[in-house]
């Protein structure tokens, strides 16, 4: 005889491996973004440090984030099916297309405090070449 309590928890264990297993594979997938971050903003202002840096562990997280939202969009689509009672159905968007609109806003936010820290380039101004002076120039020989 089947004993559905065993076969029950055998599942929620199952769940409960199979999530954290997905905790841990998102954990070292935002470390990864948040190393590749850091390197791009390794020779940044010591003052502008801490601020980066705690945007950066926030753009690593929503880059990751948005990449699964991005799976589950594309598997389940971008409406989903909704019943409020007996007679009120229909379409509305689905919660993984608004959580990534919503967060996509925000990574575009904290894009932009990253991207006014980056060093400024050190370049020399360059030379422009006048062609006119070339052509006035060589109109005389």
């Amino acid at each position: 005889m089947v004993d559905y309590d065993d076969v029950l928890k055998e599942v929620e264990r199952e769940e409960k491996v199979d999530s954290a297993t997905e905790y841990l594979e998102k954990t070292k997938r935002i470390e990864k973004e948040v190393r590749r971050l850091k390197r791009l903003f390794k020779d940044i202002d010591e003052n502008k440090k801490k601020l980066v840096f705690a945007t950066i562990d926030d753009v690593a997280f929503m880059t990751i984030t948005m990449q699964d939202l991005r799976e589950t969009i594309v598997r389940e689509g971008t409406t989903c099916e909704y019943k409020n009672g007996a007679n009120q159905y229909g379409t509305k968007q689905s919660p993984a297309a608004q959580m990534y609109l919503q967060m996509s806003q925000k990574q575009t936010q904290a894009m932009k405090i990253l991207v006014d820290c980056m060093p400024k380039a050190q370049k020399e101004p360059v030379k422009q070449e006048d062609d006119f002076k070339d052509f006035v120039g060589g109109r005389g020989t």
